[in-house]
């Protein structure tokens, strides 16, 4: 499950759980859904995940692929090793568009 505060949709980020695997998937994708819904930006905090794996990187390439179609933008504050790891493993750096790491090329 991923979490947003109601406070202020439109500035506090989308922050990813720690483990994003096949039992998160259901809860992620209701969040990832009705983020889609909100319209605009989201801001997704990506730096907690510490397990991810190929459903909830659907789930995320999907909904990036959803946001851009729509024209809202998907930025990142936070992407953790676990994270970029499984998006390069799975080939999904054109859809998922992680920041670029200082250092990496």
């Amino acid at each position: 499950m991923a979490k947003k505060s109601s406070k202020d949709a439109t500035s506090a980020p989308l922050t990813l759980d720690a483990d994003l695997r096949i039992a998160a998937a259901p809860a992620l994708r209701d969040t990832l859904l009705a983020a889609l819904a909100t319209g605009g930006s989201v801001d997704i905090d990506g730096g907690a995940v510490a397990q991810v794996d190929t459903a909830a990187l659907q789930l995320l390439a999907a909904f990036s692929r959803d946001a851009k179609a729509a024209g809202h933008a998907v930025t990142w504050t936070g992407v953790s090793d676990p994270l970029q790891r499984g998006v390069a493993v799975l080939g999904l750096n054109g859809l998922i568009e992680l920041p670029a790491r200082a250092g990496v090329n």
